[in-house]
């Protein structure tokens, strides 16, 4: 299981899969039906390379005491300087299972229309497009996102409309997907592959509710994990404003979440306006600075030969990265990342853009090279 579980899913599944996953999720009723149903998933994913999993597999996913090392705990840096971010990742085992169970999830449950992270044929770009060419964009971030779903209200949401599930299974699913946390509460990790299926879950009344207060204001609502973005032409943002207070007053006092206030910004038309990092002034867009970073990348290796480009960025760019607990910090390949980005810019600009056009085929130039002279 272990080989399978670093290996890359499969792009598509097959709709036959799909089908079999709703029928089995009808019918779901123990630990046995689960345990198919994860493995049915598993196959949808990986198909020959699946490896079925145990009961007794399933078991030590589900309860600590059978795995006290179910969870790796690292730190990466955040955009902000001195800031990190926990992240809490699975073992392959579990991450394995996590794999399936997720697919079920995404499989059975239909997200709310404002949710555009961690949903198929949605993105960052799906988010920003909503909010283009208007005159106030208002950013928030929910603190501690993650670890503010518990245990116990994911174990409410399953035992309720839509799932119904049965007790006994709702607390396995709750049990595989949590862990405890750094306080010693149960929480959602992040790291894991079902965490963000699960706050969409989570968050689905929450959204609704925004979706409602945004229309009652004239606004455009969407949410990205813990980004929440309203836009609008007129200004409702005022510090003591109706609006404001029915904000706070829903995803605080109603919803249990906190809003950053170090994270809520209002960006007026004659500002750089951006959702989830995407700038939407006009017309989707990425910052400056990250075509800078491509075309700064791109000409290291033009200029000094791959190996050169590879040590320069190495020392500015992987130090950033690196995994404390592990001991050991992480390979990046400069031709690994520059390909990320260019996919990234691919998707906010468009496969016709000119910016992204110049730079592929410089990239495809040096990888043309670098295969020649390997």
């Amino acid at each position: 299981m272990n080989k399978t579980a670093i290996l890359p899913p499969k792009k598509a599944v097959d709709t036959a899969v799909t089908t079999r996953i709703c029928d089995l999720w009808g019918c779901l009723h123990t630990k046995k039906d689960l345990l198919k149903l994860v493995n049915v998933a598993l196959e949808g994913l990986y198909g020959e390379r699946a490896c079925s999993v145990s009961m007794a597999q399933l078991n030590k996913a589900a309860y600590s005491s059978l795995n006290p090392d179910r969870y790796c705990t690292f730190k990466i840096p955040k955009k902000k300087k001195g800031e990190f971010r926990t992240i809490d990742a699975p073992e392959p085992s579990l991450k394995y299972i996590q794999q399936g169970l997720n697919m079920v999830l995404q499989t059975v449950y239909a997200p709310h229309p404002a949710a555009m992270g961690f949903v198929p044929r949605r993105s960052v770009v799906t988010g920003a497009r909503m909010h283009l060419g208007q005159r106030l964009v208002y950013n928030i971030d929910l603190k501690d996102f993650f670890h503010t779903i518990t245990s116990g209200r994911l174990y409410s949401r399953l035992t309720s409309k839509p799932f119904c599930l049965d007790g006994k299974v709702a607390g396995i699913i709750t049990d595989i997907c949590c862990y405890s946390g750094p306080d010693g509460r149960n929480v959602l990790p992040m790291g894991a592959p079902t965490s963000p299926t699960i706050t969409n879950i989570i968050c689905e009344r929450m959204d609704t509710k925004l979706t409602r207060l945004a229309k009652a204001y004239g606004l455009k609502y969407s949410r990205y994990a813990d980004d929440i973005t309203f836009s609008g032409m007129a200004n409702v943002f005022g510090e003591d404003s109706r609006f404001i207070k029915s904000l706070r007053n829903i995803i605080e006092r109603e919803e249990g979440f906190t809003i950053n206030p170090d994270k809520t910004r209002l960006c007026h038309m004659g500002m750089r306006q951006e959702v989830t990092g995407v700038t939407v002034n006009e017309k989707e867009n990425v910052p400056r600075w990250y075509v800078g970073q491509l075309r700064t990348m791109l000409h290291n290796w033009e200029m000094d030969g791959h190996d050169r480009a590879q040590a320069v960025f190495e020392r500015h760019y992987v130090p950033k990265f690196t995994r404390p607990s592990s001991g050991l910090p992480p390979i990046h390949h400069i031709e690994n990342v520059i390909a990320g980005k260019l996919l990234y810019l691919k998707m906010v600009k468009g496969e016709t853009d000119t910016t992204y056009k110049t730079l592929n085929r410089r990239f495809a130039a040096l990888m043309d090279s670098l295969i020649q002279t390997s």
